[in-house]
């Protein structure tokens, strides 16, 4: 193996001058991925237009499909040395646009039996359209790389239908991290509070555990001028929501890391003079602490039977998807922090504080080290407290960060490469 790994100078002006030709192309596939968004599970027009770029480039090796709409990548560089992954995310969200942007979604589609807008409410097509540019700076500079880069286009990051399998779990599960074995894995995501140049990192937990819970609540129906005839499980249900959040307020060690119990829905009923029979709570819960979790898990269901039972009526509690806490690893933020910092300029890194959204990067993070990383993407022509957060109608990529973090991924894969493959030499492993 080589034990002096060549001129990084001469290496990022290259990567200058191949980022400034790629800029229009990467600004057209931005915003055809924009235009043509598509929910989990659903994006075979996406895959179909990222395949074509991947084919288009002579020296990737393609595995498709993985996780049944995603895509796996394989650029193996002239130098020997490990494998480091670049997972991007390209599903949509049921969100509709509001931007005014000439290119905007207009795309409708059907999301669990409603007619819905979609949109990428969430920056995943800038994600992808990084990715892309990476793929195609690397395969120019492959003699540059020691080792290979496995690049993952991964479905279903917002979450799957009720009862689907599918996102990272399932990409896990298929194999992707193996064939070639990832040493590291990297991923990278717009972030509309920071103007473009800005580089959100940080080591340790970044975001929560998540978990969807369904409550199903049996009563009894009866005219609603008669109440007393009724088992109400309407009543029952709102008993229910209120007495979930005294789990918060009350059973959980909020020292350890936030947490958060949310109703999102609470459907009951389509009369109003009958009472149903039957009434059901969706729930998303939240925690930054693996004990708090547990305790989550059983409390609500706890709470939930014992409220119902108060009423006259029955629960069920019914567990649904789940993303574990995501960690980074402080071995590999370690390894390339300083890279960023004279990359970006210190002045323009932010520290990523744990959050109580969830990713589920964190199925791959938990099988190898990973750092999950945020760039700025406000739009510049526009004060930042005017800048619409992620999953608004009306969020905003900039198209300048677009060029920005695909240089930041370049650099940063190509050191990742060069530190890990002389800690090699050394015997010495990140973990």
């Amino acid at each position: 193996m080589e034990k002096n790994p060549g001129n990084t100078s001469k290496i990022s002006a290259r990567i200058n001058e191949l980022t400034n030709d790629l800029k229009n192309q990467q600004i057209e596939t931005f915003r055809w991925l924009h235009q043509n968004p598509e929910l989990a599970l659903q994006e075979f027009k996406s895959s179909r237009f990222i395949l074509k770029h991947l084919q288009d480039l002579s020296n990737i090796e393609i595995v498709h499909p993985i996780s049944k709409t995603g895509i796996k990548a394989i650029l193996r560089g002239n130098k020997p040395g490990p494998t480091v992954a670049l997972r991007a995310d390209i599903d949509a969200l049921p969100v509709r646009e509001e931007t005014g942007l000439s290119y905007a979604s207009k795309v409708k589609t059907n999301y669990q039996g409603t007619e819905t807008y979609v949109s990428h409410a969430c920056g995943h097509d800038a994600n992808t359209a990084a990715a892309l540019g990476v793929a195609a700076v690397l395969n120019q500079i492959k003699d540059e790389l020691y080792g290979t880069v496995v690049f993952i286009f991964q479905p279903a990051e917002e979450g799957v239908p009720p009862g689907e399998d599918g996102g990272a779990a399932l990409m896990v599960k298929e194999g992707v991290l193996k064939n070639p074995d990832v040493d590291a894995i990297f991923s990278f995501h717009a972030n509309s509070m920071y103007y473009p140049g800005t580089v959100i990192i940080g080591d340790g937990i970044t975001h929560a555990s998540m978990d969807n819970i369904i409550i199903k609540i049996k009563g009894v129906q009866a005219h609603g001028s008669q109440p007393w005839k009724a088992k109400d499980p309407i009543i029952a249900g709102s008993a229910i929501i209120n007495a979930i959040q005294t789990i918060i307020s009350r059973d959980v060690d909020l020292q350890k890391g936030a947490a958060v119990i949310t109703a999102g829905y609470f459907h009951g009923g389509v009369k109003v003079n009958i009472i149903p029979d039957e009434a059901e709570i969706g729930l998303t819960v939240r925690s930054l602490d693996d004990d708090n979790h547990e305790l989550l898990m059983r409390r609500v269901k706890e709470v939930a039977e014992l409220e119902a039972q108060v009423h006259g009526c029955y629960a069920e509690v019914i567990y649904g998807q789940h993303y574990p806490i995501n960690r980074n690893n402080p071995d590999l933020y370690q390894l390339i922090i300083q890279g960023v910092k004279e990359f970006a300029g210190t002045g323009n890194l932010v520290k990523y504080l744990p959050k109580t959204t969830s990713e589920d990067f964190s199925y791959f993070s938990q099988q190898v080290p990973g750092l999950y990383i945020q760039y700025g993407s406000a739009p510049i022509d526009k004060p930042l407290s005017e800048s619409k957060p992620n999953h608004h109608p009306e969020f905003m990529v900039d198209e300048a960060a677009i060029k920005f973090v695909t240089r930041l991924e370049c650099q940063l894969i190509i050191n990742a490469l060069k530190k890990l493959h002389m800690s090699l030499i050394k015997g010495e492993n990140i973990t």
